[in-house]
């Protein structure tokens, strides 16, 4: 079952690869600080290439911070600056403009055999500032479950689907993830991964996005 485990994990990226789709590229730093052994800061930078890696998509920006009730359930809230291109009418040109982005999240997590069990409920909501106007974008709430498996190596695999339903309206995007987690030491994990994104109205060829993190515990 182990080996199964880990045979899908690698057949999910490979598949996003061998049609023609659009791929995309989202690498980025993230630093955690654990204030006491309930309470932790988290700040993340990111750069999204687009367009099968040939343009700059967005900048982001991130902070937060979340309380650990015990070693199973946790709650955290976060904001997110992004700097987004975008095609402008006026300017006849693509432009980077701003969005504003706040998020909380409910974490639970359990082992489960040889695995471990993570779901995650988020509500996000948005606004936009195209033109030089603060306006309200969109909001969502967002359920993802995940299982990984923790082992003796310093390497640990995941998969996981992540639900999107737009407030008010209807359940329009799916992500299915695989991703790896290379420890180096205590301090220091990279993460290298790719998702799915299914877009239900949309007809064209789901995209595929590439992740790559370097992630520090201060």
């Amino acid at each position: 079952m182990k080996k199964h485990f880990l045979i899908i994990l690698f057949i999910i990226p490979v598949a996003g690869l061998s049609q023609e789709r659009n791929t995309n590229l989202w690498t980025g730093i993230n630093v955690s600080k654990s204030i006491t052994k309930k309470i932790f800061l988290e700040a993340d930078a990111q750069w999204r290439i687009t367009n099968n890696l040939s343009t700059t998509g967005s900048y982001i920006g991130e902070l937060g911070a979340g309380y650990k009730f015990n070693k199973h359930w946790e709650v955290s809230a976060f904001y997110r600056y992004i700097s987004r291109r975008k095609y402008d009418n006026g300017d006849e040109a693509y432009v980077f403009k701003s969005y504003h982005r706040f998020y909380a999240n409910l974490n639970y997590d359990h082992k489960i055999a040889f695995l471990k069990f993570a779901y995650r409920l988020r509500y996000q909501n948005q606004f936009k500032d195209d033109n030089g106007t603060l306006e309200n974008d969109k909001s969502y709430l967002r359920n993802r479950i995940e299982l990984s498996y923790p082992n003796k190596t310093k390497f640990t695999p995941a998969l996981s689907a992540d639900l999107f339903y737009r407030m008010g309206e209807a359940f329009d995007e799916v992500r299915y993830k695989a991703d790896v987690d290379f420890k180096i030491n205590k301090k220091n994990t990279i993460t290298l991964g790719g998702f799915i994104s299914h877009e239900f109205a949309d007809t064209e060829l789901d995209d595929f996005t590439i992740q790559l993190t370097y992630k520090l515990k201060l």
